[in-house]
């Protein structure tokens, strides 16, 4: 008979272990609790050191007792059934475990052992330290994963070989389109794959494989955070950080919120609050960018409109009224421009349009002109039909112009609207002879800032006389310039210049300063009754800070402030452009600082708004002075002012006063305040005492001094 190799080997083997002696050493030793039974009475044949130890008891006690009573904590029934049960079966094994032996915990296998007896062998291990371990550690996790789930951020965790480990729920919500695929060992490479295929990532189309390996050498090698925009209009900003064992943990912060505030903020910045269109800010890049890949017959053009008798509306219809065409004005713009144009207000009735269009001048001249027609239609608002106009001035950026983008063609533009504006509700192009001019004032302007630079600019003063007493009552203060090549120039000569170029603000606080020194001077010389008055330019009244900066500038030359009188343009009380305009107006006159109407009769000033402002002196243009005494016209019109200011008992002075007989027709109509050559022209502050030898100072200080006080009537 032929044996099996197999059966052989095992066979000698077993002989081998049992010659050997080594199963009883392994029985004894053995970590696991083993009970060997008998079958038929479930008594213990044999317990080894470990079970011994386990139930308390020798070999000697454990060999008269069945497994029951040699472990009473186990219900006996319970286990005499499992166990004959077991018995009467074909298994060779089953496994349980066993609680209730105190804190222990069991897993208990038992065997049926091929013998003659078929005895039972029950092998035990203690698992309560290994359960409680695994469920601590079970615990753990879920806390963690807890904790990871209630963060509000996205995380995630990738391994060495960059096979997700885990991302809570966070990480998957903001990643819609790629959550199916991010399931446990998936790599990270495969999930960015996933996520291009169903459009999770914006701005990938065309460029998906170099967007990856961008992506990819951002995880794996670059530190630094970065934002990351995806398709459905979510922001995230990504930090990724290398774990000790080499995977990488990172973190998904939403910040779509601050994104849309900052676009928010950033287009409230760049937007008019009452039109909604664009505002100033930022338009000189804007007109840049718009000139970015133009046809060849292309070209920017920009026009700069101003709109005809919109200050008629504000003074008939009231602000509210024109509000209202600002906006409808806005509306029509903004529909007239296309994609890549714009439209934008800025300033009070100023707008701008920037289109790509054909340089061909008679396409731009006729949609000019159809803007200036739209515009001119009646505009209905609470029942009536208001009616204004519009100049506009044209000009034009082509790619070989030698123009650049950034303030030439704005200027350009401006210029042109200059010229519109003399003719009234038309659209002039920007020509060659206005470039020159434009070439002049760049020259102009960069000599302004080096004459600042060189203090050549002073204040002169012009006397301001009371005729009826031949006496001084005080000066106007203007501003002179001393070029180097050109000589004195007068503020006619460079001011529009100085407005273009910002440097206002710099000479306004200069004549601040001036006229207030020479309020000390005059104080040091025994003329403390004179007053000096002052032009304020609209940025100086858009100035919050102007009350603070006047009160400052008194208070360092000890000054009364009715002593520095404010002149305003007439047009000034209703330009409403700013926040801060009319209450600085309004501001200084609480003060006590007494407000001058200067060029009077040239605006559309009403009455209520002298009142309304306290006018304590309207000044009379000298166009309605000049050849006073033999112009039949004007002598109404200028009577006429005469006799308003007096009714309503306003100061008035007469500017540009030349000849006697001029001064003798003034007088004769009950104005007695001069101003002008017949008496002198504006002077150097040292030349002002020679000029006092002539006209003494008055005696006394102007305050708010009524028309009925200087004739003499109390």
């Amino acid at each position: 008979m032929q044996v099996d190799p197999v059966q052989n080997a095992e066979l000698t083997a077993i002989q081998q272990i049992i010659g050997r002696n080594i199963l009883l050493p392994l029985f004894e030793n053995s970590c696991q609790a083993i009970l060997v039974l008998n079958a038929k009475d479930l008594r213990i044949v044999a317990a080894n050191g470990h079970a011994r130890s386990a139930i308390g008891k020798s070999m000697r006690e454990l060999q008269r007792v069945t497994v029951m009573d040699a472990i009473p904590d186990l219900p006996a029934p319970v286990v005499a059934r499992v166990l004959n049960r077991f018995a009467c079966i074909r298994r060779k094994l089953i496994r349980i475990r066993v609680t209730g032996l105190g804190p222990k915990i069991y897993d208990v296998d038992i065997m049926r052992m091929p013998d003659k007896e078929r005895s039972i062998v029950i092998l035990a291990q203690d698992v309560t330290q290994t359960l409680t371990a695994l469920k601590c550690a079970d615990d753990a996790e879920r806390q963690m994963k807890t904790a990871i789930n209630a963060l509000s951020d996205g995380f995630v965790l990738y391994d060495a070989d960059d096979r997700l480990v885990i991302c809570n729920e966070t990480y998957r919500i903001f990643y819609p389109e790629t959550a199916p695929m991010m399931q446990q060992g998936t790599r990270f490479e495969d999930i960015l794959r996933f996520g291009l295929q169903n459009g999770e990532y914006a701005e990938t189309i065309g460029r998906e494989d170099e967007w990856l390996a961008k992506r990819l050498l951002h995880h794996r090698f670059i530190p630094d955070g970065f934002e990351q925009k995806l398709s459905n209009g979510r922001w995230l900003r990504i930090v990724e950080r290398p774990t000790p064992d080499g995977g990488r943990v990172g973190m998904r912060v939403d910040i779509t919120q601050m994104k849309e505030q900052q676009h928010a903020l950033r287009r409230l910045a760049v937007t008019d609050e009452l039109t909604g269109l664009r505002n100033r800010r930022n338009l000189l890049e804007d007109i840049a960018h718009a000139a970015d890949g133009l046809a060849c017959d292309e070209g920017v053009v920009v026009l700069h409109m101003d709109l005809d008798r919109f200050k008629a509306v504000n003074d008939v219809y009231g602000h509210e009224a024109g509000d209202h065409v600002l906006k409808h004005c806005a509306a029509l713009l903004e529909s007239a421009v296309g994609p890549g144009e714009f439209a934008a207000r800025v300033g009070g009735d100023e707008f701008i349009v920037v289109r790509r269009m054909s340089v061909n001048r008679s396409i731009i001249g006729a949609f000019a002109d159809q803007i200036i027609s739209r515009i001119m239609e009646p505009i209905g608002y609470a029942g009536q039909f208001m009616h204004v106009g519009a100049s506009v001035g044209i000009a034009i950026l082509e790619l070989d112009a030698g123009m650049t983008a950034r303030g030439t063609v704005l200027t350009a533009a401006d210029l042109a609207l200059y010229e519109a504006k003399k003719l009234g509700g038309v659209a002039q192009f920007f020509e060659s002879d206005m470039r020159d001019h434009v070439l002049t004032a760049n020259a102009l302007a960069r000599e302004l800032q080096v004459g600042l630079e060189r203090n050549e600019f002073e204040a002169h003063f012009q006397p301001q006389i009371n005729a009826s007493r031949q006496c001084c009552i005080g000066f106007e203060a203007l501003l002179r310039w001393t070029h180097p090549r050109r000589g004195l120039l007068s503020a006619g000569e460079f001011l529009d210049v100085a407005q273009r170029a910002g440097l206002t603000d710099a000479l306004d606080t200069l004549m601040m300063d001036a006229a207030c020194h020479a309020l000390r001077w005059l104080d040091d010389h025994g003329a403390s009754d004179l007053s000096v008055s002052i032009n304020m330019s609209t940025a100086q009244l858009s100035d919050p800070r102007l009350l603070q900066r006047l009160e400052a500038a008194l208070q360092r030359v000890g000054a009364a402030r009715q002593r520095l009188r404010i002149e305003l343009l007439e047009s000034t009380l209703l330009d409403e452009r700013t926040s801060h305009f009319l209450d600085n107006v309004k501001a200084m006159v609480e003060a006590g600082f007494v407000v001058e109407l200067d060029d009077f009769g040239t605006g559309h000033a009403a009455i209520a708004a002298l009142r309304k402002f306290r006018v304590s002196q309207i000044k009379i243009d000298r166009t309605f002075v000049r050849h006073i005494d033999t112009d039949e016209e004007l002598q109404k019109l200028t009577g006429a002012i005469i006799g308003m200011a007096n009714s309503l008992d306003i100061c008035v002075l007469a500017e540009g006063v030349e000849t006697q007989a001029e001064q003798d027709w003034l007088l004769k109509k009950g104005c007695s305040l001069s101003q002008g050559w017949l008496y002198g022209k504006a002077m150097p502050l040292d030349r002002i005492a020679g000029f006092l030898d002539r006209y003494k100072a008055s005696g006394r200080i102007r305050d708010s001094v009524s028309p009925s006080s200087i004739r003499g009537i109390s």
